[in-house]
């Protein structure tokens, strides 16, 4: 779950509290990426989330495209986020994601700041065209970027002309059940491997939140964000049942010795043969 809160406050926690809930009953544990003003507003909540079993990652000082920063601001935020969760849990976080999943040719600096820092892996790019945000022609698996930070872009499945981050969000609100499961099939059988996940966000799981006019998404993009909650929390049931569900950073040892390395400027999706010891 990427943990933020654009709401009345308190909602996020709330909701927040609903994942952990179902996570439970399925004996499941997973990674929130927690952005820096929850861990500074509610810091109880960052602390729940670690002694109920799950990973703390972070997901950044404020909740803007990566583009919209400079290196050096970027990473000034990113040593105050990452000090605070230090400070917080006793150890700095492994992981990062970028709100929006911004990591983009515009932002193509940011995984050297990411390693300067101290972060083993990120789950910030989405590897196709997307209104939001997206890098069309990243690798659509697990991949190193050179400075040796691990990449671990959203899965991503063809419907129609696109191609979509079919298990998360409003995309897992909308897609028709029978599609998700076809979208899974193709995308194991694509891909020889079981490394699928999904990801909310704290307003996903909230029904009973009113209509909140956001300024990053327009009026419209407000009202598909807001309708259809309802099968959140049972979808995202249905992905645990029989499954195995740990923390990215507890399969980080195998994702990686299957990485390749990716640069940037080479001929999209292309990896280097040499793979990140």
């Amino acid at each position: 779950m990427d943990v933020e809160d654009h709401g009345a406050p308190g909602r996020a926690a709330a909701a927040t509290r609903r994942l952990l809930d179902l996570l439970d009953a399925a004996d499941a544990r997973g990674t929130f990426f927690v952005l820096d003003t929850v861990v500074r507003d509610d810091p109880a909540l960052v602390a729940e989330l670690a002694r109920r079993g799950h990973e703390v990652a972070s997901h950044g000082h404020d909740h803007r495209h990566l583009a919209q920063h400079t290196p050096v601001s970027f990473r000034a935020g990113l040593v105050v986020a990452r000090d605070r969760l230090a400070d917080l849990l006793g150890a700095p976080p492994q992981g990062y994601r970028a709100p929006y999943f911004s990591l983009t040719p515009a932002a193509a600096w940011a995984p050297a700041v990411l390693a300067e820092c101290g972060f083993a892996y990120s789950s910030s790019v989405l590897p196709a065209w997307n209104p939001m945000a997206g890098w069309p022609g990243a690798p659509r698996r697990p991949f190193a970027w050179p400075g040796g930070v691990l990449e671990l872009p959203v899965p991503v499945g063809r419907f129609g002309p696109l191609s979509l981050p079919f298990l998360g969000g409003m995309y897992l609100r909308w897609l028709p059940p029978w599609r998700l499961r076809t979208l899974v099939r193709s995308w194991v059988a694509e891909s020889g491997d079981g490394h699928l996940w999904s990801y909310c966000h704290p307003y996903d799981v909230d029904a009973g939140e009113g209509l909140v006019r956001r300024q990053d998404a327009g009026l419209a993009g407000s009202v598909m964000l807001w309708l259809n909650r309802g099968p959140t929390l049972p979808r995202l049931a249905g992905l645990l049942r029989g499954r195995r569900s740990e923390p990215f950073a507890a399969r980080l040892s195998a994702l990686r010795a299957a990485a390749a390395t990716w640069q940037a400027d080479a001929a999209p999706g292309v990896l280097r043969a040499a793979t990140v010891g």
